[in-house]
């Protein structure tokens, strides 16, 4: 036996190293529902994988999936869909996601939806929150940010005068307010609020940050001249969006019309710039809709809609950026039967409404379902994400964790 003093110390045990080893395997598990049932192993594992770190890590690697819709009542993805089991774990938790619990309630209205948070804007005097009584053009000023899960909500202070001056109500052609991710900040509850002004010869751009508190605001005069080709001049009041706001590459971007031009906001720089796009309108086709995804290597890729006007086929046509000119990728035959509208994109998917053709010619009661039907952006595999009685329009989509790996962001 040794003597006594020559007895060597158990060495301690290096948390850090085996938290850091942990991540790694975890890192590798593909789907948040076999995260989750790791997390109830022990509290080692659930320490590590509820840590924020690891979380943004994971959503990095692996983003979270679409479950739903969120439209008048949550509409989860149905078997088969691979999302369908992650869904009704996720609609049994009744999220409310029209945030009954803001304060006065009835003088809010929903504005976007993005990773977890609602945004709601307060009713202009004289207006009521009904859709009906909703003039895109009117300035709002007042916001609200709300997580549905954790229920909780942060006003935020009201646009300043001083900053409100650099728009003229009767100018604006449009204005949207919506959720921008924080950039780096690692604080899961950090977020953006912006408000796009489309005035009539300029955009004006207003920002708010968690972080800092205040408001702030950008204006770009020469938009006009951006999205448009020399001796190819439009009329500023004709210029409208032609799609809806997508982010890529954390750009957010928008197809404008008539001048074929994707104009772009870099949420780093606050600068503008525009890529051409290839003209679509094929005679004998309706005006086809367009949806703008992340492509490799920085790149970004369209989705052109294409139903005919006689409707023997439905298509979907993805286009990739090269050199900032678009070129055809790949061609997706849709099923027959519906006319098809694009609803938006979240989850790595592109989920489709498809509107039946026999749709007013059934009895009310024998009306055929309105379907969705969703397409990997990876593997352009189209699946049949769900049915629903009713059409359902300007509806955001939801892509998420299971509750349990969902920290609070607000």
């Amino acid at each position: 036996m040794a003597p006594p003093g020559d007895i060597q110390a158990t060495p301690p045990e290096q948390p850090a190293l085996q938290d850091e080893l942990l991540e790694e395997i975890l890192l590798r598990l593909t789907a948040a529902a076999d995260l989750a049932r790791a997390s109830t192993a022990c509290p080692t594992l659930r320490r590590v994988i509820t840590d924020h770190s690891f979380l943004r890590r994971f959503r990095a690697l692996h983003p979270p999936p679409l479950l739903g819709i969120i439209s008048a009542t949550f509409r989860p993805a149905q078997h088969p869909h691979p999302s369908a089991a992650a869904a009704r774990a996720f609609a049994a938790a009744e999220v409310d996601f029209w945030c009954s619990f803001l304060p006065s309630v009835d003088r809010w209205r929903h504005r976007d939806f993005r990773d977890g948070r609602a945004l709601f804007s307060g009713v202009p005097e004289g207006s009521s929150y009904a859709p009906d009584d909703y003039d895109p053009r009117d300035f709002a000023g007042e916001f609200a940010v709300c997580d549905p899960l954790y229920r909780r909500y942060r006003l935020l202070p009201p646009i300043s005068d001083e900053l409100a001056v650099l728009v003229h109500q009767p100018d604006i052609v449009n204005f949207e307010p919506f959720l921008a991710p924080p950039g780096d900040d690692e604080d899961p509850t950090s977020f953006r609020v912006m408000c796009l002004a489309q005035c009539t010869t300029k955009l004006v751009l207003f920002v708010f940050s968690s972080g800092a508190g205040e408001w702030h605001a950008v204006t770009f005069d020469g938009w006009i001249a951006l999205v448009t080709s020399p001796g190819n001049q439009v009329p500023d009041a004709h210029l409208t969006w032609a799609s809806e706001r997508y982010y890529v590459h954390k750009c957010f971007c928008w197809a404008v019309s008539p001048s074929n031009k994707l104009l772009m906001l870099d949420t780093h720089t606050m600068e503008f710039s525009a890529v051409d796009l290839p003209r679509q309108h094929v005679p004998g086709q309706m005006i086809p809709m367009m949806a703008f995804v992340e492509a490799g290597e920085g790149r970004l890729a369209m989705f052109t809609l294409m139903n005919r006007i006689d409707n023997d086929y439905s298509k979907l046509q993805k286009d990739g950026d090269g050199a900032n000119k678009c070129h055809p990728v790949a061609t997706i035959s849709l099923p027959l039967g519906y006319r098809y509208t694009i609803m938006d994109v979240a989850g790595g998917y592109l989920l489709l409404q498809g509107i039946p053709e026999n749709l007013h010619s059934a009895p009310l009661p024998e009306r055929p379902d309105f379907d969705c039907f969703s397409l990997n952006l990876q593997t352009l595999q189209l699946e049949w994400f769900c049915a629903n009685k009713y059409m359902i329009g300007g509806a955001p989509l939801y892509a998420g964790f299971p509750p349990s790996l969902t920290p609070p962001t607000v």
